[in-house]
């Protein structure tokens, strides 16, 4: 027997099927004061993606992240530290010490922010909005350098070079490969 359909109040108050962003959101944990509150299924997430579920190493973790908010009571340092891990889960560190340095992105964002905001305030003095632009671009400059370090982290040290397109005139010659010199005095053979 056919099932019936179901009426417009039941389609209204039927769940939502999940997009995928919600699903993910839905997979993190959240701190309610000072205890992070995890279900079974987020701390399978926070092992598999955070490569910890200890909360004490994500409060730490965090604590490093949000260090530059100068209020880290109540409410607002709720969700500064709610944003932290959010964040951290988006970053995916694979350990301990990829862990730290997301933490450490995260503190120079902010602190990146907070100097644009004060330097580009046309209210400030012009000597202190030049200070706090300079010391941005400090920051900005020291956020790459975190980046390429966790790129290197990632990948071994090994760089990838894609090349597109290459042009060789006649008579030319192409090297595709790895390449090394030869040592000192020692003749060089044709290596494949």
């Amino acid at each position: 027997m056919p099932k019936p359909e179901k009426t417009g109040k039941e389609q209204a108050n039927a769940p939502a099927v999940q997009t995928e962003r919600e699903r993910r959101a839905a997979l993190v944990p959240a701190f309610k004061g000072n205890t992070l509150e995890i279900s079974p299924e987020q701390r399978d997430h926070m092992l598999e993606t955070l490569r910890t579920d200890h909360g004490e190493v994500l409060r730490s973790t965090l604590a490093t992240a949000i260090s530059g908010n100068s209020n880290l009571e109540g409410a607002d340092g709720e969700q500064a530290m709610n944003t932290a891990l959010r964040l951290l889960v988006e970053l995916q560190p694979q350990n301990a010490l990829e862990r730290m340095l997301c933490a450490q992105f995260i503190a120079c964002d902010k602190a990146a922010s907070q100097c644009l905001n004060i330097g580009g305030n046309t209210g400030n003095d012009p000597d202190s909005r030049r200070k706090y632009m300079n010391l941005a671009c400090q920051f900005q400059g020291l956020l790459v350098r975190q980046v390429e370090a966790l790129a290197k982290l990632r990948n071994g040290g090994n760089q990838v070079v894609r090349v597109e397109h290459v042009t060789v005139e006649a008579g030319g010659q192409a090297i595709v490969g790895n390449v090394s010199r030869a040592p000192e005095g020692g003749g060089g053979g044709n290596e494949r």
